[in-house]
């Protein structure tokens, strides 16, 4: 109940390698620039960028928390519905935060310095390896600011504490505000990038 939930965090979060690279490659082929010239504004071009990678993301939670559940016996189906919902508060913040590092990389190799940095950080201080009650002082209170650990409060609502929907709103609603954050970011980047 530790480790799966954690798991399936920290790998949601190895997703900002994808979600960042693919602005990377299509500015280096040109394609970012063709698309600049259609009558698309430049948050509709990031947006469909987002539901690219959040789609991406959350087919790899779905598979993660159905092998949680058929393999290592967690019981994530108790609460289907709140399981899900911050499954998509964490792939969308997960997809923005990743956009966000593709329009400040320059190339392939600050986007995987800048997303592993990203995810050792969120993953450390989120609790995804051990839980963040086991932490003290200002390492456990900067903890439980990042959005990981959000999404794991969210499924460790249902998992561990046994509690309802209800649990997973807050968590969800954090999430989904600083996928907002991250995703404002990016679309203001993206207008300042250089092509």
């Amino acid at each position: 109940t530790q480790a799966s939930p954690g798991i399936i965090v920290q790998f949601a979060i190895i997703g900002l390698i994808t979600s960042a690279q693919i602005l990377v490659q299509e500015r280096k082929s040109r394609t970012l620039q063709r698309l600049m010239t259609t009558a698309m504004k430049p948050w509709e071009i990031v947006a469909g960028h987002l539901l690219a990678m959040f789609t991406l993301t959350f087919a790899q939670t779905a598979m993660l928390v159905i092998f949680g559940q058929l393999v290592l016996g967690v019981n994530y189906f108790r609460e289907p519905l709140g399981i899900l919902i911050v499954s998509v508060g964490l792939g969308l913040w997960v997809a923005s935060m990743g956009l966000l590092i593709g329009v400040l990389a320059k190339g392939e190799d600050q986007v995987i310095l800048l997303s592993m940095v990203a995810m050792f950080l969120f993953s450390a201080l989120g609790g995804t390896w051990f839980p963040l009650e086991a932490a003290g002082g200002a390492f456990g209170t900067i903890g439980r600011l990042m959005p990981s650990a959000w999404a794991m409060n969210g499924l460790q609502n249902i998992l561990i504490r046994g509690l309802d929907l209800s649990s997973a709103w807050l968590p969800t609603g954090i999430l989904l505000a600083y996928a907002a954050g991250f995703f404002a970011l990016a679309v203001w980047r993206f207008r300042k990038m250089e092509m």
